[in-house]
């Protein structure tokens, strides 16, 4: 059953992502055409992607316990980095924008919907590509959008974190934009993507289980103007409440 179940899964969100790209191909090109604007454009991805999101999550069996609330304004939602699955949790209410691997841009169906959606692609071995990134979120933030980035930089299986990377912290503190801490933490710790696995298999495993739990806790906005102090107090409390969640899954 395990394996059959799998199978379907990963046809539906083939299917389900194939559709939403090219509904997505198609209300841009008619928003370029009627001369929407960029606010109106952007409104249109998100509502696609929220809807894309909330349906995969239906798909795959997720069973996710929130804690807190985000925000309703536009912020940094920075989370702790466990699987694939974790790009899902974040069905905000306002237009976001992720920043992801350069390696992602180029997989098939995912890679095309991310840059549809304008992820903003970094390349972490290239300080240009790294200065780019934080130029690019900078304009995002000004403009009113929200950013998902995930500061580990890699998945992690824990429970404990990565390092967080510094760069997007000077950007929030020298600008004044607020970051909200976000713990994710999963049932199975094995559903976390490391050791260099084939993504196929691994999918494929853990798609065939009946339910994916997930514990997602939504920490309060914080504002710093001290870029190391900030970084400290976001990976801190987000580590605590992953240690946490994971002790509350192994009790």
């Amino acid at each position: 059953m395990r394996p059959i179940r799998a199978f379907f899964r990963i046809l539906l969100f083939l299917l389900l992502s194939l559709a939403t790209i090219a509904q997505l191909l198609v209300g841009l090109g008619w928003h370029r055409l009627t001369q929407k604007t960029q606010d109106q454009t952007r409104s249109y991805i998100h509502r696609r992607f929220v809807t894309f999101v909330t349906r995969v999550q239906r798909i795959m069996g997720l069973r996710i316990n929130w804690e807190g609330q985000f925000p309703d304004s536009p912020a940094v939602l920075m989370g702790n980095h466990r699987s694939y699955v974790d790009a899902i949790l974040f069905p905000v209410g306002f237009p976001v924008v992720y920043v992801g691997r350069v390696e992602s841009k180029s997989w098939p169906v995912i890679g095309w919907g991310a840059s549809l959606l304008g992820t903003i692609w970094v390349d972490r071995k290239s300080k240009d590509s790294r200065r780019a990134t934080r130029a690019s979120v900078r304009n995002r933030l000004q403009e009113g959008m929200g950013i998902v980035i995930f500061p580990e930089g890699t998945t992690f299986k824990g429970p404990e974190l990565l390092e967080y990377r510094p760069g997007m912290f000077y950007t929030c503190a020298e600008e004044g934009f607020p970051i909200v801490p976000v713990a994710l933490e999963y049932k199975d710790p094995n559903i976390a993507w490391v050791n260099k696995e084939w993504f196929v298999p691994h999918a494929f495993h853990h798609f065939g289980a009946k339910t994916i739990d997930v514990a997602v806790r939504i920490g309060e906005a914080v504002h710093m103007t001290d870029a190391e102090a900030l970084r400290s107090h976001v990976r801190d409390w987000t580590e605590a409440q992953c240690l946490d969640l994971r002790g509350q899954f192994d009790a």
